[in-house]
């Protein structure tokens, strides 16, 4: 359950450390410590948020020492997750009760308890529902807000993938499970500035040198929008990475850490914690599927978009017993009613791979028999009901490999440019330490 709890909590720490003061430490009288933009950050606040997070990663193995620079680490995360939360707001991103309790459905299920015992579960770590349920709206917007203006700017040309796959590396292609570390720079920092940076990832590599976990360093002195997780970056592709990095990764093996990378956005150290090479995958399974699309929007409350997904849900059951009616009703009314540009085809969509729609309507289609109407679900784009026609297998090497590659470019590039978009956010905002 901490496992998923983190997601919730973790969010992203900034690229210049803001720090507190000896007459800034936090005392049991409430005071306001930071302003941010429009919103303040109380003692009280920052304290509770570090003893969640000391009690988190005692329970994950990870001892946190109760010093200025853990609190520091913390607050700089609480400052960036107000500044998120402010610029959503300015830009209309919002998510409703439904959303919430969509997300909460998906956690109880991945963890396979009910709603009742999910929330003793939380009892028992001293975290209230209400709690809980304020951190999975703050992920929720912060997610979308990321989407909106760092997701969707990034580009792959095909000449891009062309190169990737006709070059040497690409023959002899590795998969590494990363962790990273972080030392961020100003966008127009002065060599001062870099030279400070340069000499604090020096620390944290003589810190690694010296038998520290990675983990710790990467909180005592990352500022990744993950450090507070250790910077775990998951499965990433040689053939996607940077060749400054592949390089380094190059040198060491399983466990070990490479040696300080200098980027536009700062100094990194990597750290592989698994390799694995990577197999031809011959054929895959992709799944031929028709939908019905109500959006949430100027025209439909959230509300009302459900109740009408709903009562066409209704009308296509009643046609259970006759496959044929069924499947025709369904043309006649993803025409009449879908807002979609399959409408018009009668909601087909052809034939879907995994990968290739949002994952809401992945699951639901990955869950759905052949010839059965999906009970109503909602994704960013509204609320849906899918009818899967058939499934069949088929070679499709190529066009994976194609679209792995694509993938595997946008989630680096991805990677960077959030660090940047952090940063200038961060930058553009307006941060006073209480004195």
């Amino acid at each position: 359950m901490l496992r998923i709890f983190l997601l919730f909590i973790f969010l992203s720490s900034s690229a210049f450390a803001t720090t507190i003061n000896e007459k800034d430490k936090i005392n049991t009288i409430d005071k306001i410590i930071v302003f941010v933009n429009k919103t303040i950050i109380t003692s009280n606040q920052l304290n509770n948020e570090i003893a969640l997070m000391q009690k988190t990663y005692k329970q994950k193995g990870i001892n946190v020492p109760n010093n200025e620079e853990f609190k520091n680490n913390v607050l700089n995360q609480m400052i960036m997750l107000q500044i998120e939360l402010g610029l959503a707001q300015k830009l209309g991103i919002t998510a409703t009760n439904t959303d919430i309790d969509m997300a909460l459905h998906n956690i109880t299920k991945a963890q396979s308890l009910t709603v009742d015992s999910f929330k003793a579960k939380l009892l028992q770590d001293d975290i209230s529902f209400d709690t809980f349920k304020k951190q999975i709206y703050e992920q929720i917007i912060t997610e979308r807000l990321k989407q909106r203006e760092v997701d969707a700017r990034i580009a792959v040309t095909d000449d891009e993938i062309s190169q990737v796959l006709n070059s040497e590396i690409f023959k002899h292609r590795t998969n590494y499970n990363l962790s990273y570390i972080i030392i961020g720079t100003q966008e127009h920092a002065t060599t001062i500035d870099r030279k400070n940076k340069e000499a604090i990832a020096h620390m944290a590599y003589n810190a690694l040198i010296n038998g520290e976990s990675f983990n710790q360093v990467s909180i005592r002195y990352s500022n990744a929008p993950n450090a507070m997780m250790g910077g775990e970056l998951g499965w990433k592709s040689n053939i996607a990475l940077p060749p400054v990095i592949v390089n380094e990764l190059s040198k060491i093996k399983k466990d070990e850490f490479t040696s300080i990378i200098e980027l536009p956005v700062g100094f990194l150290i990597f750290k592989i914690n698994d390799i694995r090479k990577v197999g031809v995958v011959q054929s895959v399974k992709q799944y031929q599927v028709r939908h019905i699309l109500i959006k949430v929007g100027e025209n439909n409350s959230d509300e009302e978009a459900h109740q009408k997904i709903t009562t066409i849900k209704s009308q296509l059951d009643k046609d259970t017993v006759n496959s044929t009616a069924q499947n025709e009703h369904f043309i006649t009314l993803a025409k009449e009613n879908s807002e979609d540009a399959s409408g018009m085809n009668g909601g087909d969509l052809g034939w879907l791979s995994v990968g290739d729609t949002v994952p809401e309507f992945e699951n639901m289609m990955l869950n759905t028999q052949i010839g059965n109407i999906s009970a109503p679900f909602k994704t960013l784009f509204g609320w849906h009901i899918l009818q899967l026609e058939n499934i069949r297998t088929v070679d499709k090497t190529n066009d994976l490999l194609k679209s792995t590659v694509k993938q595997e470019i946008r989630d680096m590039k991805a990677s960077l440019l959030y660090v940047e978009w952090l940063r200038s956010i961060r930058d553009g905002a307006y941060v006073k330490i209480n004195e």
